[in-house]
């Protein structure tokens, strides 16, 4: 509809044109001796016309040829980068595939025509240590760096990221020890390097790292406290030599506050306390500690705290009978207490209903010692077979689980806490 508007109205205007030259055609002279030469108004406005075009396309067909070599060169530049871009996403696609030796032949395929060699060079360098070759990823590395040193920071956060991965804690180490000097506060370094001191077994550097991982939140809440809890089980399972109990107390006063009702700690925590003969300080512990968090090893560890009133210890214990019923842990213990306040039919009645609900296996030898000290050998001789049978069945569970892949794939580097 817009075009024959269109049409219409440049016809009205050429017929309009028309009408006003045939009525007054006017006249144009041109004149230089000995020449001259006369025409209609008209006639000179055709020819002015159709000259200027004429001159307009001789004028674009010079301006054209003159710059047909420049463009000649930018379109075999642009033909370059466009298969430097293909070559580079051919690399990638590689990359997720799994070919790594194909994905570094063609991130590496026409790099110089590319727009930016430091996306290249990386990811050669990616796909070089995915197949192994720890020196050509370093290589590559260092070409990045010499194409890019302004992204210096950016190309050693990516070594220091592979090295960790190839096992390379030491170098890795290094690395972002030197990162971490330039940018004290990167909360990628900062995460980076927990994982080179949890590798390294660095516990007492890793846990003076933790607050200011939390500061940056570097990692997320719940894998720093991973982290700080491996730490500090890890730092308080360091032996002790007798007569260290300031040690062990400055070693425990370090331990943050919201840890310190953690049971797998104040287990190990307990037991030192015990090595140093801090009796008192352990068994109120380990009170405090079970009755704000129930915990079955700290409840058999309860039973072997030699009290200097075992009485009350009973007494506790029976409590938390009321409370948690015929528990096997809880069992266990009152059996070692009763044995302790001189009650030995009741231990033989808390040690046998420990059994007969599967309990720990130190049920066993106990029951087997009190029928021993009661001349019932035969009986005890029986216990400590099935004891055995049951150990062993206990060993070979473990050896079969240990050797049978996962179906989920290894642990997470994170949820391992070494107990």
């Amino acid at each position: 509809m817009k075009l024959l508007f269109f049409i219409i109205l440049v016809l009205f205007g050429a017929v309009s044109l028309a009408l006003v030259a045939l009525e007054n055609p006017g006249y144009v002279l041109i004149a230089r001796e000995p020449w001259s030469m006369e025409m209609s108004l008209t006639v000179f406005l055709i020819l002015f016309v159709m000259g200027s075009g004429l001159f307009y396309l001789l004028l674009h067909g010079v301006v054209r040829l003159w710059n047909t070599p420049r463009e000649v060169s930018r379109w075999r530049r642009g033909r370059r980068a466009r298969r430097a871009r293909e070559s580079l996403l051919q690399g990638m696609i590689d990359l997720a595939e799994g070919n790594w030796l194909q994905a570094e032949k063609n991130v590496l395929l026409n790099i110089h025509s590319g727009d930016f060699p430091l996306a290249n060079y990386l990811m050669a360098a990616y796909a070089a240590q995915l197949h192994g070759s720890h020196e050509k990823r370093d290589e590559y590395l260092s070409l990045a760096h010499q194409h890019a040193p302004q992204y210096a920071f950016a190309i050693g956060l990516a070594r220091g990221q592979l090295q960790l991965s190839a096992g390379q804690y030491q170098a890795a180490l290094a690395t972002l020890t030197q990162l971490r000097i330039h940018d004290p506060k990167h909360g990628r370094v900062l995460a980076l390097l927990a994982q080179a001191y949890r590798a390294l077994r660095d516990w007492d550097t890793l846990a003076k790292l933790i607050p200011e991982m939390r500061k940056r939140k570097a990692m997320p809440a719940a894998q720093i406290d991973a982290f700080e809890l491996e730490a500090r089980y890890q730092l308080l399972r360091l032996p002790l030599p007798t007569g260290s109990a300031g040690v062990l107390k400055r070693s425990w006063n370090a331990v943050p506050q919201h840890l310190r009702r953690h049971p797998p700690l104040v287990e190990i925590y307990v037991q030192h306390l015990i090595e140093q003969g801090e009796i008192e300080e352990s068994e109120s512990l380990l009170a405090a500690t079970i009755e704000h968090n129930w915990n079955d090893p700290l409840v058999r560890l309860y039973g072997l705290v030699m009290g200097r009133n075992p009485r009350a210890q009973m007494e506790t214990a029976l409590e938390w009978l009321a409370q948690q019923g015929n528990n096997p842990s809880l069992l266990l213990t009152l059996g070692r207490l009763a044995l302790r306040n001189n009650m030995p039919a009741k231990a033989r009645d808390y040690l046998e209903k420990c059994i007969a609900l599967n309990g720990p296996l130190e049920a066993y030898h106990e029951l087997a010692l009190l029928l021993e000290q009661t001349g019932e050998n035969d009986q005890a001789m029986v216990l400590c077979q099935r004891a055995l049978a049951l150990y062993a069945q206990e060993i070979h569970a473990d050896t079969t689980a240990l050797h049978t892949p996962s179906a989920q794939g290894p642990e997470p580097v994170t949820a391992h806490y070494g107990y």
